[in-house]
């Protein structure tokens, strides 16, 4: 299972060892205490902030001016897919790849973009978003969303790394105590649970 796990978080040019390390634990960490079906993993192309967090779309005015949405269910985060860089789907009892999987991330309206609840791509997944170029930046941010919750939540980690070791810098929808729960079954030099 650890091998899986290094190849659907592995570390790319331009990605900190550390911060992989920790969206790896992170991610298998959701996966043993969920226990979903299935598991998506995607890599943004460089950091993304918080207002991602519950982030729908934009909803457009009669006056070109428009404002963003956020809701309380889940749905699609609206990255254009030129900033996906991967978008891979696991499923959890071996941790083996799916094929031939429809992609997550599509152009679309902002109408549509609104109306694309995660649920409906998957209710019983765990989704993960991760940030790549985390040397250059010396900051990471990982996103989790739990459709498999029956309260539908999710999450937002923000990551900075200070001396050669990654800190959680901003936390939404997560305490540090949840946190480091969800990292506990790994601590190794440079990577703070």
């Amino acid at each position: 299972m650890t091998e899986t796990a290094t190849e659907f978080v592995s570390t790319m040019e331009g990605d900190a060892a550390g911060f992989v390390e920790i969206v790896r634990t992170l991610a298998m960490g959701v996966v043993r205490e969920q226990q979903p079906k299935r598991l998506y993993v995607i890599r943004i192309d460089n950091w993304f902030g918080p207002k991602w967090l519950n982030f729908s779309g934009k909803f457009s005015v009669a006056s070109g001016a428009g404002f963003g949405v956020h809701k309380t269910r889940l749905h699609v985060p609206p990255f254009v897919p030129a900033r996906v860089i991967s978008e891979r789907v696991f499923a959890t009892s071996e941790l083996t790849e799916i094929d031939h999987v429809t992609p997550l991330h599509i152009d679309c309206s902002s109408k549509t973009a609104l109306s694309r609840r995660i649920e409906d791509v998957d209710k019983t997944a765990v989704f993960i978003w991760f940030s790549s170029e985390s040397v250059s930046q010396q900051r990471g941010a990982v996103m989790v969303y739990l459709p498999v919750v029956s309260n539908e939540s999710g999450f937002y980690v923000g990551f900075a790394e200070q001396e050669g070791r990654w800190h959680p810098s901003m936390l939404r929808g997560i305490s540090r105590g949840e946190l480091n729960g969800l990292l506990s079954s790994r601590v190794q030099a440079g990577v703070l649970p």
